[in-house]
């Protein structure tokens, strides 16, 4: 059986990066707040849809469960509840996705908590013609110049809050892109920045990557980044029909609108092999782990569409 101090010890053991987080060097013989610090972690992993970290996370806190003591067994429900509430009143789709990514004793606290739940209200949703009325989304030209520091910075405060770096860009690189005629952005009818994303181009044209997609805080969670994304995929099937697609990403949002465009999950090998890519990387606060696996594997998945015309070459 495991003891309270050994538990503390092995996800200290496990998740080094969880002192660094919250700022302390241990995290003491306190397991309780081992525990919850363990389980917010593996919320973030599952927001972020990084199936590996998210495994990983639930594999250390299912062995307490199952091999630690009564205080230990209680340190982890109580702190499942604690992490995982926001979840417990969401949609059908957010429902799965938790039964995808958390193994079966917990499930069964999920449940058990669900029980005790009053019915929520559900709130109406705004149609999306309404939304998207004052709102264009089309190729950027060299004019959108003026927008490439906001987005830029953008970019980078939004990896810094998700805590899951995305490689830097350079407002010189994204206006490139717009002169390219490389790029995707969506304004208002007042010259206001909204959304944004590009294409890059690699080994002769095999390849292409949807790369930078962004919202302006302003405008999140009413369906713009579908908009975008949807419009740079056929940018991309436009300028490069022979290419394939692939995306890198540790965000559910986008896994879930490159799924429906056609996309598939792939190993790191079945993407471009260009080193220049993966030294974009540099920047992104999981190099070194990019790096430790010779650029195999790392928290982002590789996600991959092939024209139907190369499939059939490649049979």
């Amino acid at each position: 059986m495991i003891s309270q101090y050994e538990g503390t010890k092995l996800i200290e053991s496990e998740f080094p990066q969880l002192a660094s987080l919250y700022k302390r060097s241990s995290l003491s013989t306190d397991i309780y707040k081992a525990v919850q610090r363990l389980l917010d972690f593996s919320k973030e992993a599952v927001l972020d849809y990084n199936l590996n970290l998210s495994r990983k996370c639930f594999s250390v806190a299912k062995h307490l469960y199952s091999q630690g003591d009564m205080i230990i067994r209680s340190a982890v429900e109580k702190s499942f509840i604690y992490s995982f509430s926001a979840f417990l009143q969401q949609n059908d789709i957010e429902k799965k996705r938790l039964k995808f990514f958390i193994p079966d004793d917990f499930y069964a606290i999920y449940l058990k908590e669900l029980e005790h739940l009053p019915i929520p209200v559900k709130v109406p949703e705004i149609p999306e013609t309404e939304l998207f009325s004052d709102i264009a989304v089309r190729m950027a030209t060299c004019d959108d110049a003026v927008f490439a520091k906001i987005i830029t910075d953008e970019m980078e405060a939004s990896a810094r809050t998700r805590g899951c770096g995305i490689s830097k860009r350079s407002p010189a690189a994204i206006i490139k892109k717009m002169k390219e005629g490389k790029a995707v952005i969506a304004l208002t009818s007042k010259n206001e920045w909204v959304g944004f994303s590009y294409i890059e181009v690699w080994q002769n044209r095999e390849f292409v990557s949807n790369s930078g997609l962004i919202v302006s805080p302003d405008f999140r969670k009413c369906g713009i980044a579908k908009a975008i994304k949807e419009k740079i995929f056929d940018l991309s099937r436009q300028r490069f029909p022979n290419a394939k697609v692939f995306s890198i990403t540790t965000g559910l949002a986008v896994m879930k609108m490159n799924t429906k465009l056609g996309f598939e999950t792939v190993t790191y090998n079945e993407i471009t092999k260009e080193k220049k890519f993966w030294e974009g990387c540099k920047s992104c606060v999981n190099y070194q782990t990019l790096k430790s696996k010779d650029c195999k594997n790392c928290f982002c998945t590789a996600m991959l569409f092939t024209p139907e015309n190369v499939r059939i070459k490649e049979k």
